[in-house]
């Protein structure tokens, strides 16, 4: 597409608020983008600006096609932190003028907040490699933060309100939060959100709430609120495309960690249908029903690497307690149900599953579970004897959790 078919297709669309379309011409990966640079290169800056403001006669929009273009020069140079500025500043220009549109625009804020977001990260690692300073990936979340405002504080009519792209931009946000290493700030958005007249979550598009959800559920299960965690991370599973196994194996990647550590164990077909998940979780799984607490603890050494990088390694260690506590029931169902057990079998229980550990150690294991709520009961430590509870002295994992 040469200079001149593509400021009237820019000039035809804005007539018509095809939102859809302009997007896709200021998309920087679009189908018109190799060849519009060609064509733009032969122009000189002064007769480019020129023709821009001669064939595009809406305030601010010759000024954001014009940046569009001197971003894909940019780009095509390789100058990716000169591109990030040239971006900025045409997201700078589209929320000058972003006031005065409707939902018809939220396409153009989607593209071109989300180009924003990759040329930051691009012309962040150009510069590390130069030995550089970065940064422009915290200016593009001061940039997306403007525009989770311009959306959420719109007071216009409702069917036709800018509102309708705020959870798209808090994702966005979102996701910038993350790779800054800076979670904390997605409260004083979350903040905004209760404070708001937003309509529910349920009202905005699949893709949406899925990744709000799935962020959610991520800020909670840091938090190690895992009943939270489990029911954001749930709801987003379940509404993901089915295709989408990228989006669910993500989504995966948290919910598995927080079902292990409230007691529940995935499916063997659930881990099947993830190959990779299944390598990290089947040994963990079996080892959990079996309650075989060596056979975990090896499972839990060969999975570190891939679960530290994650961030749930600690999470998934943490589920011990559960595969403990599968063994000691199983001891108090070949004792007959008695509610009266001697700390020692306990020990020789751990001592069959390659646990070799002294009474006292044993007793602490015993004392930590009650405590925690997995058994009703008592220890008396004169006798070394557990006293169970005559009625449910190994309450189901969901009555633990609060859910019962």
């Amino acid at each position: 597409m040469d200079l001149s078919r593509y400021l009237s297709q820019v000039q035809a669309f804005l007539n018509k608020e095809n939102g859809l379309r302009l997007a896709d011409l200021l998309y920087i990966r679009g189908g018109h983008a190799h060849h519009l640079l060609d064509t733009a290169l032969e122009y000189r800056p002064d007769d480019l600006e020129r023709e821009c403001r001669d064939k595009i006669d809406q305030q601010l929009w010759d000024d954001i096609t014009l940046l569009h273009i001197r971003v894909l020069i940019s780009r095509g140079l390789n100058d990716y932190p000169s591109a990030y500025t040239e971006q900025a500043a045409l997201v700078q220009s589209f929320l000058r003028t972003f006031p005065t549109l409707t939902r018809w625009s939220l396409p153009i804020l989607y593209t071109i907040h989300n180009d924003l977001w990759l040329l930051a990260n691009e012309a962040d690692e150009q510069l590390k490699i130069k030995g550089e300073k970065g940064g422009k990936l915290e200016d593009a979340a001061r940039n997306i933060n403007k525009a989770f405002t311009a959306c959420i504080t719109d007071r216009g009519p409702l069917s036709t309100s800018r509102k309708w792209g705020t959870y798209y931009i808090i994702n966005l946000l979102f996701k910038t939060y993350f790779r800054l290493k800076q979670q904390n700030l997605c409260k004083n958005v979350l903040r905004a959100v209760r404070a708001s007249d937003l309509p529910g979550v349920e009202q905005f598009p699949k893709s949406h709430r899925v990744t709000y959800r799935y962020y959610l559920g991520v800020l909670n299960f840091l938090e190690e609120d895992y009943k939270k965690a489990e029911a954001e991370l749930m709801v987003a599973f379940k509404e993901c495309h089915s295709r989408a196994k990228k989006n669910k194996e993500q989504i995966l990647h948290f919910l598995l960690p927080t079902l292990l550590v409230r007691g529940v164990l995935p499916s063997r077909a659930l881990l099947d249908r993830f190959p990779r998940l299944g390598t990290l979780y089947d040994p963990l799984v079996l080892a959990a029903r079996a309650g075989n607490v060596k056979e975990f603890d090896r499972g839990l050494a060969r999975a570190e690497r891939p679960l530290v990088a994650r961030g749930t390694y600690l999470t998934v260690e943490r589920a011990r307690v559960v595969v403990v506590r599968v063994l000691f029931r199983k001891v108090f169902n070949l004792m007959d149900r008695t509610t009266k057990l001697p700390v020692s079998v306990f020990q020789q229980a751990l001592a069959f599953v390659g646990m070799n550990i002294d009474l006292a150690e044993v007793e602490c294991m015993l004392a930590n579970m009650i405590y925690k709520g997995y058994i009703k009961g008592y220890l008396s430590h004169e006798k070394l004897f557990l006293v169970l509870s005559s009625k449910d002295p190994f309450p189901s994992f969901k009555e633990v959790n609060g859910l019962g």
